[in-house]
């Protein structure tokens, strides 16, 4: 077993069919309809494969494709992803995180834990946190990966701009990217194509798919946001 708390995601735009599994939860998205699989799923590694399984409903494995991005308390890998989910079989792109460093809610308002994946070679992976009573996104914490051509590029300075719905759901999203010696950022846009929302003890987590654009190529993965108290104004 892997000595980090371990988060699956997998996206199959082509079969519409995404998800995410973790120690005491798995959502499904089938389309734009998500539901909470019941029972926790057995998250185990084989070297630096990972395998998820869940009675009947999910068997899947995740290898590797990219280098480890260390993000602000995390360890994450884009992975090729196979298996059967709900009797479908799937082979499609997803993300491997390991949270080494758990966050501290008593200094944060919001965190903020972003995937975008258009193929093996081409990803941004980032993390956001927002420090307790920080005005907007401009005052965030955000760490962020750039996977092009196979290779990870260090993010000199990131910013996550997001628009909300008046219950605080996340609906669309954009990215800038500045990579040292640029003078322009990389810029993505995301809009929301499914999502959920979980009550937690203090908490509230709005777990989200999200289809995005960057540079030409199209993609897909996950914007999950965690809040704490009145949910964020837009930003």
């Amino acid at each position: 077993m892997s000595e980090a708390p371990v988060s699956l995601s997998f996206f199959d735009p082509s079969r519409r069919l995404h998800g995410i599994a973790r120690a005491g939860l798995t959502l499904l998205f089938h389309g734009a309809n998500p539901s909470a699989v019941g029972g926790a799923p057995e998250i185990d590694t084989r070297g630096e494969t990972y395998r998820a399984e869940l009675e009947d409903r999910l068997q899947l494995e995740f290898e590797p494709v990219s280098d480890i991005a260390q993000l602000a308390g995390s360890r994450v890998r884009v992975c090729q992803v196979s298996g059967m989910v709900d009797g479908t079989p799937i082979n499609c792109l997803g993300t491997a995180a390991e949270t080494v460093s758990p966050p501290e809610w008593d200094g944060l308002d919001a965190l903020r834990a972003v995937s975008a994946l258009f193929d093996p070679g081409h990803a941004v992976l980032a993390v956001a946190r927002r420090p307790r009573g920080a005005l907007g996104h401009g005052h965030e914490l955000v760490s962020a990966v750039l996977v092009t051509d196979g290779e990870l590029r260090a993010v000199e300075d990131a910013r996550l701009s997001t628009v909300y719905d008046g219950d605080g759901r996340q609906r669309s999203a954009g990215m800038e990217l500045w990579l040292p010696g640029e003078d322009f950022p990389r810029r993505a846009s995301g809009a929301l194509t499914g999502g959920t929302t979980l009550e937690l003890p203090g908490l509230r987590v709005n777990a989200s798919i999200f289809a995005w654009r960057m540079e030409g190529r199209e993609g897909v993965g996950a914007y999950e946001l965690t809040v704490r108290g009145e949910p964020p104004e837009a930003a």
